[in-house]
């Protein structure tokens, strides 16, 4: 029993962590001055949200996404400080195509990091039973095409603030498993009470396993 509380605990240990960290790394994404400490916490969330579910590729597409982020940041700085030096020495029109092309380049690292990210949101709104983080996702991708003509900087504002009521709104277990902590008993099959020949199950999880099997694969219970 103390091991099924501890497996328990552990789960809602995580998803509870991912709540948290992306609600409050969210939040701090819309301040100017620590923005960076938020998008820190959101990818960390998204890390324990990939092991909850076993999904390593939630985390992977929000790195990626993160990646081609900084890229685009970094295409920014560099039009701005080049920009800076240059008007102060002479205007010229390859000054003018090397802002252009700069502004190009982060538009399409931010379309291609929304891409990544509306990735990493749809399957967690399908795996968690959370609508929201596809709304989120979706609106990130929009904002990101439509950033070319401003309005699209608005869009992805109204897509932060859905990604902040998608991470608070995380289930505290992972949908589709129920664990029992006052009853100590193993969840079982829904509609049947004894398992089909050559079939067992986890005393400690309740996933379903071949008689022959010796130990849980999925929380390493000896059987």
């Amino acid at each position: 029993m103390g091991q099924r509380l501890r497996w328990a605990a552990k789960a809602l240990s995580k998803l509870g962590d991912a709540k948290t960290l992306g609600g409050v790394g969210s939040i701090l994404i819309l301040i100017p001055v620590v923005s960076i400490v938020g998008y820190i916490l959101v990818l960390i969330a998204t890390k324990y949200v990939s092991d909850e579910l076993g999904d390593k590729s939630i985390f992977d597409n929000m790195l990626y996404a993160v990646i081609t982020g900084i890229i685009g940041a970094a295409a920014i700085a560099f039009i701005i400080i080049t920009g800076a030096i240059l008007s102060t020495l002479t205007f010229t029109m390859s000054a003018m195509a090397g802002v252009i092309v700069g502004l190009a380049i982060a538009w399409i690292a931010l379309i291609i990091s929304s891409i990544f990210i509306r990735r990493a949101y749809d399957t967690m709104a399908t795996k968690l039973n959370t609508g929201t983080f596809r709304t989120a996702g979706l609106l990130y991708f929009i904002g990101a095409i439509l950033t070319i003509v401003f309005v699209g900087l608005l869009i992805l504002f109204v897509g932060i603030i859905i990604q902040i009521v998608a991470f608070f709104s995380i289930p505290d277990t992972v949908p589709g498993i129920q664990t029992q902590q006052t009853s100590g008993m193993a969840p079982q099959p829904m509609g049947s009470t004894t398992a089909p020949a050559g079939i067992k199950f986890c005393p400690n999880c309740g996933t379903q396993l071949a008689v022959t099997t010796a130990y849980c694969t999925k929380c390493g219970a000896k059987l």
